[in-house]
């Protein structure tokens, strides 16, 4: 689809197709980002990862990043997903015993351990209750950008000339520059815990790698705290959806996972990433809820800077390519029949050979098929820390399926359950299920007592989990 806002060529792409053609095979004339003053280079001062153009600049923050994010690296990282995970279940057992058929704020409980996962590794500190300063200011920090960033928002976006006017002409560069403070100030703050904590992590890695050499402190800081953002988000809203696919059509699907993680598993002992070879249905699970209900619906939008022709079309210089995530995940032609449905098979793949290929993170890569992860972006600008969110998906959806039953809550004013509509999402940058409180119920007595026996997890050495994690990263 063409079209044309206020002049500005925009060319919407609705199928896998035309959006791997251009934006992957033809990715480095698609590389960029538009222009957008007020979010890009007023509130994060071109600083802001998703937003940077692609250039050299770009290209060393991406080189500075690999080392931690391939998937040798993120196969180092899954003890602490391990001990997250954990003290999830854990907490969520807790709150089931307090309030029983009410139910439970589950995002609450994925952001905290997702959040806490990233924060650790990125800054060298745990997160106990979700409550925490530094994580609710990342969020409003996180909301600030996803607002300002809104198409039509600023004016000073559609007429990028406005921002010569001084600044009592210009109100939105007083608040830009407020929000922008509040931003530096969360992380470089981190950044300085970071580097005085004990322990291993990605702000110490970072900040000696040859790349950071001569690098301003706040522009190391702000990658960091991009880094921190887009874990937190693909993560926890991808779980949330999870519950509600779980809720609203998992009667077969849970049945079926339940099934094999009882014989692969079985009942006195949580799941664990050794065991992932042999639950190839888990990843399938995690593939077709990232598809189901991408986490950015919208897409994030890429730029070209040349024209082009593509299937007899003219695309324009200067024109906004935006791959439509919610479209290009229902193309019938690449995950065949019934793309509004949950259907985890849709992955399994038909003949698996007699032996399998395993990836350093356990991923069983002949059983599954082919399909394209398109939620984590295309080409060039594809989210580098995609194989450590995958092992967090992996992790938390085997372990709760494993011990929990999953209903909505009893709504207290009507003593009924709660409606759980799987088209009822929030606005935003991000897609988020509408709040509701759900019931997990253990599976039995059995999943209670591996639980408990398993316990809290905030007593464990983390710093010592993480100097192992870069020790297992170097040798790997």
């Amino acid at each position: 689809m063409h079209l044309s806002m206020g002049g500005q060529p925009l060319i919407i792409l609705s199928t896998h197709g035309a959006a791997h053609d251009l934006l992957s095979r033809r990715s480095a004339r698609y590389s960029d980002r538009p222009r957008m003053v007020m979010s890009g280079e007023l509130v994060t001062k071109g600083m802001h990862m998703l937003l940077r153009q692609y250039d050299e600049r770009y290209r060393l923050h991406q080189r500075m990043e690999a080392p931690l994010l391939n998937v040798r690296a993120a196969s180092a990282y899954r003890p602490l997903q391990d001990i997250e995970s954990r003290q999830l279940l854990f907490d969520v057992l807790g709150e089931w015993d307090e309030f029983g058929e009410k139910g439970i704020d589950f995002h609450h409980h994925f952001e905290r351990a997702m959040a806490s996962t990233i924060y650790c590794l990125n800054y060298g500190y745990r997160l106990k209750t979700g409550y925490e300063k530094e994580l609710m200011d990342g969020k409003k920090v996180q909301a600030e950008f996803a607002r300002t960033g809104q198409v039509g928002a600023y004016i000073v976006d559609s007429f990028p000339s406005l921002n010569y006017l001084p600044k009592f002409l210009a109100p939105w560069k007083k608040e830009a520059e407020g929000l922008y403070e509040l931003e530096r100030q969360l992380h470089v703050g981190n950044l300085d815990k970071g580097l005085g904590n004990v322990g291993w992590n990605f702000s110490k890695h970072m900040q000696a790698s040859p790349e950071a050499q001569g690098m301003p402190k706040e522009e190391l800081a702000f990658d960091l705290g991009i880094l921190a953002d887009a874990g937190l988000d693909t993560s926890t809203v991808a779980l949330d959806w999870f519950i509600v696919a779980w809720i609203t059509c998992g009667s077969r699907w849970v049945q079926k996972a339940q099934q094999l993680l009882d014989e692969v598993v079985g009942k006195d002992r949580l799941p664990t990433f050794e065991d992932r070879p042999k639950l190839a249905y888990i990843d399938a699970i995690a593939s077709e809820t990232l598809r189901w209900r991408p986490v950015v619906v919208n897409g994030v939008p890429h730029f070209t800077k040349k024209e082009d022709t593509y299937m007899g079309y003219y695309i324009p210089a200067h024109s906004i390519v935006l791959p439509n995530a919610f479209a290009i995940t229902r193309d019938e032609s690449v995950f065949g029949e019934d793309v509004d449905k949950f259907i985890p098979e849709r992955w399994m793949a038909e003949d698996v050979p007699d032996e399998p290929t395993i990836d350093a993170c356990g991923f069983n890569v002949t059983a599954l098929k082919d399909l394209p992860h398109t939620g984590f972006g295309f080409g060039r600008r594809i989210c580098t820390g995609r194989i450590i969110a995958r092992n967090q998906l992996f992790i938390q959806m085997a372990r709760m399926l494993w011990a929990f039953d999953v209903e909505a809550g009893v709504v207290e004013a009507t003593g009924q359950r709660h409606k759980v509509d799987d088209m009822d999402c929030t606005e935003g940058f991000v897609t988020l299920p509408k709040p509701f409180r759900a019931v997990l119920r253990p599976r039995g007595q059995w999943a209670r007592d591996v639980i408990l026996e398993s316990g809290t997890t905030h007593g464990i050495n983390h710093a010592e989990i993480l100097n192992q994690a870069s020790r297992d990263r170097e040798h790997a």
